[in-house]
C-alpha cells in the first residue's frame, strides 16, 4: 500500500472540504496527531477509510489515487458540496476551496509562503514599517496573466481574483482626477467617522445632525464630509421635507464596495511588511508542529 499516496490525498481533500486535521481527526475517532501523521507520508489503518472518505465526502478509491472514470460536471459536485455545509460556514468554506485550487493550479508564488492557507487568525502581532502592530495574514500568487490575494483565516476569509485583460489593467481603473476625489474625500475631517458610522448602519437615510451625533465629530465636519462623500459616489443623497424646511439625508450607495476598498487599502498600506509576516507565520507554525511532536514523544 502506498502511504505517501494516500496521506497526500487525505491532505488534499481535507483541504478541499475547508476541515482542519482536528475536525478531520475527530470524525475518524483518532487524534489530530494522528492525522498530522498521515499526510506526513503514513497511513490510516484499513478499517477507518470509510469514515475518512465519508467526511470527506469521497469514495475510498479516491484516497487510493483511483480517480478516473467519466467526466463530471463539477458546477454540479460544487453546488451539491456548498448545500452539504451549513449555511454560516459556507463562504469559508468556499474560500478555503477556491485557495487550494490557486495554490495547486497557479504556479510562479508572488507570496513565498503560500502553503499556509488556515491561519487561526486574520491578524498577526509585528513589527512593521509603521512600528508594532496588527498585520493581515495575507496569501498571494499569480502568474504572468494575473493574481489572487486573500486571507483565509476562520475569522476572516476573503479572495480575489485578478485576472490581466487583454489591454491590460488601466482601461479598468478611474482616471486620476477620480481618484484623487475619491480619496481627497477619504481624507476629510469626519469623512472615515461617517463613512464607517453608515457602514455599521447599513440601511437608512441619516441627517448630517445624526451622524454628528453618532460619531462626535462637530456638524460643519460632517457636513462637508458628507457632501465630499456624495461628490465622490460614495454616498446617495435626498432631500426631505420637514416641519422646519427641507432637510438633507445621506445613505450608503453600495455597501459591498466599501469593505474591499477599506480592507485592500489597509492590504496595500501594509504591504511592505509582507515578507515579515510570512516569515513569523512560517515560525509560529513550524513551533506548533514541533510540540505536536513531543507530545507524540512523550
Amino acid at each position: 500500500m502506498n502511504t505517501d499516496l494516500i496521506g497526500e490525498q487525505i491532505a488534499k481533500y481535507r483541504k478541499a472540504a475547508g476541515l482542519t486535521q482536528e475536525e478531520l481527526g475527530k470524525a475518524a475517532g483518532v487524534s489530530t496527531q494522528a492525522v498530522s501523521r498521515w499526510e506526513c507520508g503514513g497511513a490510516p489503518d484499513v478499517t477507518l477509510l470509510p469514515a475518512i472518505a465519508d467526511r470527506l465526502h469521497v469514495t475510498v478509491d479516491a484516497l487510493f489515487g483511483r480517480e478516473s472514470g467519466p467526466a463530471r460536471d463539477m458546477s454540479n459536485d460544487l453546488i451539491q458540496w456548498l448545500r452539504s455545509i451549513p449555511e454560516k460556514d459556507r463562504l469559508t468554506s468556499l474560500t478555503r476551496l477556491l485557495w487550494e485550487a490557486a495554490i495547486y493550479g497557479v504556479s510562479d508564488p508572488l507570496f513565498d509562503a503560500p502553503w499556509i492557507a488556515y491561519p487561526e487568525k486574520a491578524e498577526l502581532e509585528t513589527p512593521s514599517l509603521f512600528g508594532q502592530g496588527k498585520a493581515l495574514m495575507r496569501m498571494m500568487t499569480g502568474t504572468d496573466t494575473g493574481y489572487i490575494l486573500g486571507v483565509g483565516a476562520e475569522d476572516y476569509s476573503f479572495m480575489g481574483v485578478f485576472p490581466e485583460p487583454e489591454a491590460g489593467y488601466e482601461k479598468y481603473l478611474l482616471t486620476d482626477g477620480e481618484y484623487r476625489t475619491l480619496f481627497g474625500a477619504l481624507a476629510l475631517p469626519g469623512a472615515m467617522e461617517a463613512l464607517r458610522y453608515l457602514c455599521r448602519s447599513r440601511e437608512g437615510l441619516y441627517a448630517p445632525a445624526v451622524v454628528a451625533g453618532a460619531t462626535g465629530v462637530p456638524l460643519p465636519e460632517t457636513e462637508k464630509a458628507l457632501e465630499a462623500l456624495t461628490k465622490a459616489h460614495l454616498l446617495a443623497k435626498e432631500q426631505i421635507t420637514m416641519p422646519e424646511g427641507p432637510v438633507s439625508v445621506y445613505a450608503l450607495r453600495d455597501f459591498s464596495g466599501i469593505v474591499p476598498l477599506l480592507t485592500f487599502a489597509r492590504w496595500a498600506w501594509q504591504g511592505h511588511g509582507m515578507n515579515l509576516v510570512g516569515n513569523l507565520i512560517r515560525e509560529k507554525c513550524f513551533e506548533k508542529g514541533a510540540e505536536g511532536d513531543e507530545e507524540e514523544k512523550a
